[in-house]
């Protein structure tokens, strides 16, 4: 159930074809799919569906086919991972994994001097897709709700959890820098349904987390062994479970790491450009010049000022909204520390699954009471999903147990805190073990940010605020200035900060 093996290539390519406009070309595909298509090797499916992709790519672009390149799945997650990371230290290791991307779910690979060279690869790696046999069992979306067993494992009492983590350990195991199995489930759901029932809903949850932990710890450290590498970067779906990358840096032997935001499939677009410009290059010694780290995160489209008159115009005329322009940061500030909760949406949106503050609605993170208020009138979220902090860089230390000093800009590594941020942050910590996935925001990256952050600092003495995606639960981030009056009126925000207009609702 759930096995990439099981993708029914009927359905998939049914959307992907226009049946009516190109009858010739599905006929073909049911041609293909009648002749064992479906049970094909994968390089040979694989090569026959390009061919559909081109096409529609040619067309769309009005461009010639020998212009579109196919980069390799993992290539793409590993290149992503390290130019577009800051590191450029040699050597780096390169890890990438998920549940299936062409024809592996993991790699190894060291970089040096600016190339990637590959070590290792596997195809057996079973964390990614053992997490979403566990979401569809505890009664959640696979593919989508993987997150929330992550958050809710810390809640899971270390007395529950030894046994289900003992009919997980006795799956799979780290074999060098590959992967092994002691037990080969010929089906993940029903083999662990039957193997976990009776036990605790947190208690799997918590094991899954523990056994994933343990998993990419143990291959992590044989893969720092074998290269001789101090640093490291992470690619791929599985990158997305910042509590595993928390444990990952506090290996010894590790003096760096960098996890790349959005690590998963949506950011493969961006490896594909590093590895096609790569694949370009003429002369060998240019990648670590050529190849630039991502400078900030804020890749989507900015608010243009006539979309932003408009929204403010249309709701101005509703006696509910007070209008207030050229807000300045202590303003809003102000309203932060008394408790009001406020959404944020100016300039560049950011690209992925974290809100970096040009999307987001935020609050004062001193008080818990208001996770209460923002998961019952506005985020409508589960209700043991922690929220996160955004930390002035400068008060990093105040608040992370972050021996290595770790760049941590985009929410992809979670941290330990420490008794400060507990009373001043608590809002913006994991309730159950007091953790934080933080986003540090410099003044070079995001200026009016660090500003507002700056201001709340100035009156409270706190230098951080509770920070989730601008969003009503199940939908999308907001984008533009319409989407961000919508949300305004369907919820209970108090206020809005649109561009540099504050949009207030009267109580």
């Amino acid at each position: 159930m759930y096995e990439q093996k099981d993708v029914n290539y009927l359905d998939v390519f049914r959307d992907k074809i226009d049946v009516k406009q190109y009858p010739g070309r599905w006929n073909e595909v049911l041609a293909f799919l009648r002749n064992g298509g479906a049970s094909a090797e994968p390089s040979k499916a694989n090569a026959f569906f390009r061919s559909f992709r081109r096409e529609t790519v040619c067309r769309h672009l009005d461009i010639s086919p020998d212009r579109v390149v196919f980069p390799h799945h993992h290539r793409s997650h590993s290149y992503y991972a390290y130019y577009g990371s800051p590191l450029r230290d040699d050597p780096v290791l390169v890890l990438t994994a998920d549940a299936w991307g062409d024809d592996m779910n993991a790699s190894v690979s060291l970089a040096e001097r600016g190339h990637v060279r590959v070590i290792s690869t596997s195809t057996n790696f079973d964390i990614a897709r053992l997490y979403r046999s566990m979401t569809l069992l505890l009664g959640m979306k696979p593919d989508e709700h993987e997150y929330k067993i992550m958050g809710l494992a810390p809640y899971a009492k270390s007395q529950y959890i030894e046994e289900p983590l003992a009919v997980f350990r006795e799956t799979q195991y780290v074999d060098g820098l590959g992967f092994a199995h002691a037990v080969v489930p010929p089906d993940r759901y029903v083999y662990f349904q039957k193997k976990l029932e009776g036990y605790r809903f947190d208690a799997i949850a918590g094991a899954l987390q523990r056994y994933t932990e343990e998993i990419l710890s143990a291959w992590t450290r044989n893969a720092l062994e074998a290269t001789g590498a101090r640093h490291l970067c992470f690619g791929g779906g599985i990158a997305m479970n910042v509590k595993a990358m928390m444990e990952l840096a506090k290996l010894a032997g590790l003096d760096s790491m960098f996890v790349c935001p959005s690590a998963s499939d949506e950011s493969l677009a961006i490896g594909a450009c590093y590895v096609a410009h790569y694949d370009r290059l003429v002369d060998d010694k240019s990648p670590r010049e050529t190849l630039r780290p991502l400078e900030h995160n804020y890749l989507g489209p900015a608010l243009a000022a006539d979309e932003v008159r408009a929204a403010v115009d249309a709701i101005a005329a509703d006696g509910r909204y007070r209008v207030r322009g050229h807000v300045a940061p202590a303003e809003a500030a102000s309203l932060l520390a008394a408790g009001k909760i406020v959404a944020r949406c100016v300039g560049r949106s950011e690209f992925g699954a974290r809100a970096l503050g040009n999307r987001s609605i935020l609050a004062d993170p001193r008080d818990p009471l208001i996770v209460g208020r923002l998961n019952e009138k506005i985020k409508s979220r589960d209700f043991w999903m922690p929220f996160a902090p955004s930390i002035l860089q400068e008060r990093a230390s105040d608040y992370l147990v972050n021996s290595k000093g770790l760049a941590a800009p985009y929410m992809t590594v979670a941290f330990e805190t420490t008794p400060l941020a507990h009373r001043e942050l608590r809002a913006a910590l994991h309730p159950a073990d007091l953790t934080a996935r933080p986003q540090l925001v410099s003044r070079d990256v995001n200026s009016g940010y660090h500003e507002l952050i700056g201001a709340f600092e100035q009156q409270t003495g706190v230098g951080g605020l509770l920070n989730t995606s601008f969003n009503i639960h199940g939908e999308p981030i907001v984008q533009t200035a319409a989407d961000a009056v919508d949300v305004l009126r369907r919820s209970d925000l108090d206020a809005l900060i649109l561009g540099d207009v504050l949009i207030e609702r009267e109580r």
